[in-house]
Protein backbone atom coordinates (compact mmCIF):
# COMPACT_ATOMS: atom_id res chain seq x y z
CA UNK A 1 0.00 0.00 0.00
CA UNK A 2 1.44 3.48 -0.90
CA UNK A 3 2.55 5.68 2.00
CA UNK A 4 -0.07 8.34 1.25
CA UNK A 5 -2.84 5.74 1.31
CA UNK A 6 -1.54 4.28 4.58
CA UNK A 7 -1.48 7.75 6.12
CA UNK A 8 -5.03 8.39 5.00
CA UNK A 9 -6.19 5.05 6.47
CA UNK A 10 -4.54 5.94 9.79
CA UNK A 11 -6.19 9.37 9.75
CA UNK A 12 -9.62 7.86 8.96
CA UNK A 13 -9.21 5.37 11.80
CA UNK A 14 -8.14 8.17 14.16
CA UNK A 15 -11.21 10.25 13.30
CA UNK A 16 -13.49 7.22 13.72
CA UNK A 17 -11.91 6.33 17.08
CA UNK A 18 -12.28 9.92 18.29
CA UNK A 19 -15.95 10.00 17.29
CA UNK A 20 -16.62 6.66 18.98
CA UNK A 21 -14.79 7.77 22.13
CA UNK A 22 -16.74 11.02 22.34
CA UNK A 23 -20.00 9.17 21.80
CA UNK A 24 -19.23 6.77 24.67
CA UNK A 25 -18.19 9.69 26.91
CA UNK A 26 -21.56 11.33 26.30
CA UNK A 27 -23.39 8.06 26.91
CA UNK A 28 -24.81 7.79 23.41
CA UNK A 29 -25.54 4.55 21.65
CA UNK A 30 -25.15 1.00 22.93
CA UNK A 31 -24.10 -2.48 21.96
CA UNK A 32 -26.32 -4.12 19.32
CA UNK A 33 -26.34 -7.56 17.73
CA UNK A 34 -28.50 -7.77 14.62
CA UNK A 35 -28.94 -10.90 12.57
CA UNK A 36 -29.82 -10.25 8.94
CA UNK A 37 -31.62 -13.22 7.43
CA UNK A 38 -34.13 -14.23 4.79
CA UNK A 39 -36.16 -17.32 4.06
CA UNK A 40 -35.49 -17.00 0.34
CA UNK A 41 -32.16 -17.27 -1.52
CA UNK A 42 -31.23 -14.18 -3.52
CA UNK A 43 -33.22 -11.78 -1.34
CA UNK A 44 -30.35 -9.28 -1.14
CA UNK A 45 -29.50 -10.11 2.46
CA UNK A 46 -25.74 -9.77 2.08
CA UNK A 47 -26.02 -6.55 0.06
CA UNK A 48 -28.21 -5.10 2.80
CA UNK A 49 -25.74 -6.19 5.49
CA UNK A 50 -22.71 -4.66 3.76
CA UNK A 51 -24.38 -1.37 2.90
CA UNK A 52 -25.91 -1.03 6.35
CA UNK A 53 -22.48 -1.67 7.88
CA UNK A 54 -20.97 1.06 5.70
CA UNK A 55 -23.70 3.54 6.67
CA UNK A 56 -23.20 2.76 10.37
CA UNK A 57 -19.42 3.03 10.08
CA UNK A 58 -19.72 6.43 8.42
CA UNK A 59 -21.92 7.60 11.28
CA UNK A 60 -19.05 6.86 13.68
CA UNK A 61 -19.98 3.35 14.80
CA UNK A 62 -17.45 0.54 15.11
CA UNK A 63 -18.99 -2.34 13.16
CA UNK A 64 -18.22 -6.05 13.13
CA UNK A 65 -19.81 -8.25 10.45
CA UNK A 66 -20.02 -11.93 11.37
CA UNK A 67 -20.13 -13.80 8.07
CA UNK A 68 -21.87 -17.17 8.50
CA UNK A 69 -21.76 -18.14 4.82
CA UNK A 70 -19.78 -21.32 4.29
CA UNK A 71 -19.77 -21.20 0.47
CA UNK A 72 -17.87 -17.95 -0.13
CA UNK A 73 -20.91 -15.86 -1.11
CA UNK A 74 -21.33 -13.79 2.04
CA UNK A 75 -20.15 -10.40 3.27
CA UNK A 76 -16.47 -11.40 3.15
CA UNK A 77 -16.59 -11.92 -0.62
CA UNK A 78 -18.90 -8.93 -1.16
CA UNK A 79 -16.26 -6.68 0.39
CA UNK A 80 -13.50 -8.15 -1.75
CA UNK A 81 -11.85 -9.90 1.19
CA UNK A 82 -10.51 -13.43 1.51
CA UNK A 83 -10.79 -15.47 4.69
CA UNK A 84 -7.54 -16.69 6.18
CA UNK A 85 -9.09 -19.06 8.71
CA UNK A 86 -12.36 -19.83 10.48
CA UNK A 87 -13.73 -20.75 13.89
CA UNK A 88 -12.95 -24.41 13.26
CA UNK A 89 -9.27 -23.45 13.04
CA UNK A 90 -9.54 -21.55 16.33
CA UNK A 91 -11.08 -24.57 18.07
CA UNK A 92 -8.38 -26.80 16.64
CA UNK A 93 -5.71 -24.49 18.05
CA UNK A 94 -4.28 -23.62 14.64
CA UNK A 95 -4.79 -19.87 15.11
CA UNK A 96 -6.25 -17.23 17.41
CA UNK A 97 -9.63 -15.59 16.97
CA UNK A 98 -7.89 -12.25 16.39
CA UNK A 99 -6.02 -13.66 13.40
CA UNK A 100 -9.30 -14.54 11.65
CA UNK A 101 -10.48 -10.92 11.68
CA UNK A 102 -10.38 -9.03 8.39
CA UNK A 103 -10.42 -5.27 7.83
CA UNK A 104 -12.76 -3.93 5.16
CA UNK A 105 -13.73 -0.48 3.84
CA UNK A 106 -14.45 2.26 6.38
CA UNK A 107 -12.69 0.19 9.07
CA UNK A 108 -15.48 -2.38 9.05
CA UNK A 109 -14.24 -5.57 10.70
CA UNK A 110 -15.31 -8.92 9.28
CA UNK A 111 -15.22 -12.27 11.05
CA UNK A 112 -15.68 -15.11 8.52
CA UNK A 113 -16.91 -18.20 10.32
CA UNK A 114 -16.65 -20.64 7.44
CA UNK A 115 -19.51 -22.70 8.81
CA UNK A 116 -17.51 -23.35 11.98
CA UNK A 117 -20.49 -23.39 14.36
CA UNK A 118 -21.97 -26.71 13.33
CA UNK A 119 -22.25 -28.91 16.36
CA UNK A 120 -21.28 -26.18 18.82
CA UNK A 121 -24.08 -27.28 21.16
CA UNK A 122 -22.37 -30.66 21.51
CA UNK A 123 -18.92 -29.26 22.25
CA UNK A 124 -17.34 -30.03 25.60
CA UNK A 125 -17.91 -27.32 28.20
CA UNK A 126 -14.19 -26.54 28.15
CA UNK A 127 -14.22 -25.89 24.40
CA UNK A 128 -17.34 -23.74 24.68
CA UNK A 129 -15.71 -21.67 27.41
CA UNK A 130 -12.53 -21.32 25.35
CA UNK A 131 -14.51 -20.09 22.36
CA UNK A 132 -16.45 -17.63 24.50
CA UNK A 133 -13.20 -16.29 25.93
CA UNK A 134 -11.81 -15.85 22.42
CA UNK A 135 -14.85 -13.79 21.48
CA UNK A 136 -14.63 -11.77 24.68
CA UNK A 137 -11.25 -10.47 23.58
CA UNK A 138 -12.82 -9.07 20.41
CA UNK A 139 -15.36 -6.85 22.14
CA UNK A 140 -13.20 -3.73 22.52
CA UNK A 141 -14.52 -0.90 20.39
CA UNK A 142 -17.40 -2.80 18.79
CA UNK A 143 -20.73 -0.99 18.87
CA UNK A 144 -22.74 -3.02 16.37
CA UNK A 145 -22.46 -6.66 15.32
CA UNK A 146 -24.24 -7.53 12.07
CA UNK A 147 -24.60 -11.26 11.44
CA UNK A 148 -24.84 -12.11 7.74
CA UNK A 149 -26.72 -15.40 7.91
CA UNK A 150 -27.09 -18.10 5.34
CA UNK A 151 -30.68 -18.77 4.30
CA UNK A 152 -32.19 -20.19 7.48
CA UNK A 153 -33.25 -23.55 6.07
CA UNK A 154 -30.50 -25.46 7.88
CA UNK A 155 -30.81 -25.87 11.68
CA UNK A 156 -27.04 -25.51 11.97
CA UNK A 157 -27.22 -21.80 11.08
CA UNK A 158 -29.96 -20.85 13.54
CA UNK A 159 -27.92 -20.40 16.76
CA UNK A 160 -26.52 -17.13 15.43
CA UNK A 161 -30.06 -15.83 14.96
CA UNK A 162 -31.12 -17.01 18.38
CA UNK A 163 -28.17 -15.24 20.01
CA UNK A 164 -28.97 -11.87 18.43
CA UNK A 165 -30.82 -9.11 20.22
CA UNK A 166 -32.57 -8.21 16.96
CA UNK A 167 -33.58 -10.17 13.87
CA UNK A 168 -33.91 -8.30 10.59
CA UNK A 169 -35.79 -10.19 7.87
CA UNK A 170 -35.04 -9.09 4.31
CA UNK A 171 -38.10 -9.56 2.11
CA UNK A 172 -38.00 -9.13 -1.70
CA UNK A 173 -41.20 -8.83 -3.74
CA UNK A 174 -43.27 -11.84 -4.79
CA UNK A 175 -45.68 -14.32 -3.25
CA UNK A 176 -43.01 -17.01 -2.95
CA UNK A 177 -40.77 -14.70 -0.94
CA UNK A 178 -43.64 -13.74 1.35
CA UNK A 179 -44.54 -17.39 1.94
CA UNK A 180 -40.96 -18.45 2.65
CA UNK A 181 -40.23 -15.55 4.99
CA UNK A 182 -43.49 -16.07 6.84
CA UNK A 183 -42.45 -19.71 7.31
CA UNK A 184 -39.11 -18.50 8.69
CA UNK A 185 -40.79 -16.19 11.21
CA UNK A 186 -43.20 -18.99 12.17
CA UNK A 187 -40.35 -21.40 12.77
CA UNK A 188 -38.34 -18.99 14.91
CA UNK A 189 -41.47 -18.11 16.85
CA UNK A 190 -42.84 -21.62 17.46
CA UNK A 191 -39.58 -23.48 17.98
CA UNK A 192 -37.42 -20.88 19.68
CA UNK A 193 -39.76 -18.33 21.23
CA UNK A 194 -38.77 -15.28 19.15
CA UNK A 195 -41.52 -12.68 19.55
CA UNK A 196 -40.26 -9.62 17.67
CA UNK A 197 -38.83 -9.14 14.19
CA UNK A 198 -37.68 -6.21 12.06
CA UNK A 199 -38.74 -6.18 8.41
CA UNK A 200 -36.74 -4.66 5.56
CA UNK A 201 -38.29 -4.78 2.10
CA UNK A 202 -35.86 -4.99 -0.82
CA UNK A 203 -36.22 -4.16 -4.52
CA UNK A 204 -39.56 -2.38 -4.08
CA UNK A 205 -40.67 0.28 -6.56
CA UNK A 206 -42.74 2.67 -4.44
CA UNK A 207 -43.22 3.49 -0.74
CA UNK A 208 -46.93 2.76 -1.13
CA UNK A 209 -46.19 -0.76 -2.39
CA UNK A 210 -43.72 -1.30 0.45
CA UNK A 211 -46.15 -0.12 3.11
CA UNK A 212 -48.93 -2.35 1.77
CA UNK A 213 -46.72 -5.46 1.76
CA UNK A 214 -45.32 -4.68 5.20
CA UNK A 215 -48.74 -4.03 6.68
CA UNK A 216 -50.18 -7.31 5.35
CA UNK A 217 -47.15 -9.29 6.51
CA UNK A 218 -47.18 -7.74 10.00
CA UNK A 219 -50.94 -8.13 10.47
CA UNK A 220 -50.87 -11.78 9.39
CA UNK A 221 -47.91 -12.56 11.66
CA UNK A 222 -49.57 -10.86 14.62
CA UNK A 223 -52.93 -12.55 14.06
CA UNK A 224 -51.75 -16.11 13.49
CA UNK A 225 -48.37 -16.23 15.22
CA UNK A 226 -48.75 -13.66 17.97
CA UNK A 227 -45.48 -11.93 17.05
CA UNK A 228 -44.65 -8.29 16.38
CA UNK A 229 -43.13 -7.30 13.04
CA UNK A 230 -41.68 -3.79 12.96
CA UNK A 231 -41.44 -2.31 9.45
CA UNK A 232 -38.07 -0.59 9.04
CA UNK A 233 -38.37 0.69 5.47
CA UNK A 234 -37.60 -0.35 1.94
CA UNK A 235 -34.69 -0.39 -0.48
CA UNK A 236 -35.80 0.70 -3.96
CA UNK A 237 -35.09 -1.24 -7.11
CA UNK A 238 -31.65 0.06 -8.06
CA UNK A 239 -29.37 -1.53 -10.64
CA UNK A 240 -26.45 0.44 -9.22
CA UNK A 241 -26.54 -1.69 -6.08
CA UNK A 242 -25.67 -4.72 -8.21
CA UNK A 243 -22.86 -2.77 -9.86
CA UNK A 244 -21.44 -1.81 -6.48
CA UNK A 245 -21.70 -5.40 -5.24
CA UNK A 246 -20.01 -6.74 -8.38
CA UNK A 247 -17.17 -4.31 -7.84
CA UNK A 248 -16.77 -5.70 -4.31
CA UNK A 249 -17.51 -2.37 -2.67
CA UNK A 250 -20.58 -1.12 -0.79
CA UNK A 251 -22.91 0.87 -3.00
CA UNK A 252 -22.48 3.78 -0.56
CA UNK A 253 -18.95 4.12 -1.89
CA UNK A 254 -19.54 3.20 -5.53
CA UNK A 255 -22.81 5.06 -6.02
CA UNK A 256 -22.97 7.95 -3.58
CA UNK A 257 -26.04 9.49 -5.26
CA UNK A 258 -28.00 6.25 -5.72
CA UNK A 259 -31.55 6.22 -4.26
CA UNK A 260 -30.68 3.06 -2.32
CA UNK A 261 -27.81 4.86 -0.58
CA UNK A 262 -30.06 7.43 1.07
CA UNK A 263 -32.35 4.62 2.22
CA UNK A 264 -29.47 2.79 3.87
CA UNK A 265 -28.48 6.00 5.64
CA UNK A 266 -32.04 6.40 6.93
CA UNK A 267 -32.05 2.78 8.01
CA UNK A 268 -28.79 3.25 9.90
CA UNK A 269 -30.10 6.42 11.58
CA UNK A 270 -33.20 4.55 12.72
CA UNK A 271 -31.19 1.59 13.96
CA UNK A 272 -29.12 3.86 16.21
CA UNK A 273 -32.32 4.78 18.05
CA UNK A 274 -33.21 1.17 18.83
CA UNK A 275 -33.01 0.13 22.50
CA UNK A 276 -29.59 -1.24 23.43
CA UNK A 277 -29.20 -4.96 23.92
CA UNK A 278 -29.74 -6.04 27.51
CA UNK A 279 -27.70 -8.71 29.22
CA UNK A 280 -25.20 -9.24 26.42
CA UNK A 281 -22.24 -7.42 27.91
CA UNK A 282 -20.42 -7.18 24.61
CA UNK A 283 -19.26 -9.77 22.12
CA UNK A 284 -18.44 -12.25 24.89
CA UNK A 285 -22.03 -12.15 26.14
CA UNK A 286 -23.24 -12.61 22.58
CA UNK A 287 -21.07 -15.72 22.38
CA UNK A 288 -22.61 -17.10 25.56
CA UNK A 289 -26.06 -16.68 24.04
CA UNK A 290 -24.78 -18.35 20.90
CA UNK A 291 -23.71 -21.42 22.85
CA UNK A 292 -27.07 -21.55 24.63
CA UNK A 293 -28.88 -21.24 21.30
CA UNK A 294 -26.80 -24.05 19.83
CA UNK A 295 -27.71 -26.28 22.75
CA UNK A 296 -31.39 -25.47 22.24
CA UNK A 297 -31.24 -26.27 18.52
CA UNK A 298 -29.43 -29.52 19.25
CA UNK A 299 -32.06 -30.46 21.84
CA UNK A 300 -34.88 -29.72 19.36
CA UNK A 301 -33.18 -31.82 16.72
CA UNK A 302 -32.72 -34.74 19.10
CA UNK A 303 -36.27 -34.43 20.40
Amino acid sequence: MPKAQKARCRLDKFVTDQAAGLRRLLGQGGFQVITVMSGQPGAGKTTATVNLAAALARSGRDVLIVDQDRHGRGATAALGLQARAGVADVLAGRCTMESTLLSGPDNIQVLPLGGGFQGIGRLAARDQARLAHAFERLQCGVDVVLVDMEEATDPDVLPLGLAASEIMVVLPPGNTAITQNYALVKRLSHNFGKRQFRLLLNRINTPEQAQAVARNFAETAERYLGVAVDYLGYIPTDERIAVGGHARTPSLDAMAAAPSTSQFRKLADGLLRWPSASGLGGVGGFMQRLVEGARLVDACRRG
